[in-house]
């Protein structure tokens, strides 16, 4: 059975895009998952988004423990944002990196999807054999605020 973690930001984050941003309280998410901003707050992704606009670091749901007006921060991504993500396999060797492909959500937690090459989201940019982990960068089509942050 393949590692089961939740996506979490690695490295190369830009630490001037953090923003207080409204949840939508109708598409709770947990720590790990991928999300949009619309013009109701910050939601959830569907499956194989065309929209990403960051990993959530906290439960949606618990926003109005985290700060008076509801609103909690958001890394928004970039092309160089290197996110650590478990894989509906677990990285045995090298072969992966460089490769593109798709996300998906299994059991709540958003893993790269090894068998889609079609609907790409990850470039594979490192692989942890021993702790099981895919690090990936976005690919800057589909990360939501990339045309006005790079």
């Amino acid at each position: 059975m393949a590692a089961i973690f939740p996506a979490y930001i690695a490295y190369g984050h830009d630490e001037s895009l953090v923003f207080d941003k409204t949840p939508n309280g109708s598409s709770a998410h947990v720590v790990g998952d991928l999300v949009y901003w619309n013009s109701t707050g910050m939601d959830k992704c569907g499956s194989d988004p065309s929209l990403i606009a960051a990993v959530s670091e906290v439960v949606s749901q618990d926003a109005k423990l985290l700060t008076p007006d509801g609103k909690i921060p958001y890394r928004f991504l970039t092309p160089n944002t290197v996110v650590a993500m478990c894989g509906t396999s677990d990285p045995t060797d090298q072969s992966n990196v460089g490769v593109v492909y798709g996300v998906a959500n299994a059991s709540g937690v958003w893993q790269v999807d090894l068998t889609d090459t079609s609907n790409t989201r990850v470039l594979v940019v490192a692989v942890d054999t021993v702790n099981k982990i895919f690090f990936v960068r976005f690919l800057p089509a589909n990360l939501q605020f990339d045309a006005t942050l790079s």
